[in-house]
């Protein structure tokens, strides 16, 4: 079973891929298929199931990255890691380029922390 996590990006990446796109959304999904391409490079079916999504976009050469990808999360830990915290940096980048607001905190954070998009005033933590 194809994981569905790993469908929608690959679908995704195809997609944005093959249109026209803003400067920042072409430079996330870019770095993410580079990723792909320099993890796989030494796997000529995983690098054809790459280039394929990419050459001929279908549904079928969608399915199969997306498990070729999945099986690889499965096997190693740290590339399922690194995909997902990559493939969240694209969909931040693609909402902020549709004029959508993404607020992201991560790290040890001490202390207070505001997320906001337009504030009019100030802002203040008591004390």
């Amino acid at each position: 079973m194809t994981d569905p996590i790993m469908l929608t990006a690959v679908t995704t990446l195809v997609t944005w891929g093959t249109t026209q796109l803003a400067q920042g959304s072409r430079e996330a999904v870019g770095s993410l298929v580079t990723f792909l391409r320099e993890r796989f490079r030494r796997e000529p079916a995983a690098r054809a199931a790459i280039e394929g999504a990419f050459e001929v976009p279908s549904p079928a050469a969608t399915r199969l990255l997306a498990a070729v990808l999945a099986d690889e999360a499965s096997r190693d830990p740290g590339f399922a890691a690194e995909f997902h915290n990559r493939w969240a940096r694209v969909e931040a980048t693609l909402a902020a380029s549709a004029d959508g607001v993404v607020n992201s905190v991560s790290g040890d954070v001490s202390g207070p922390v505001v997320q906001a998009r337009d504030i009019r005033g100030g802002i203040s933590f008591g004390g």
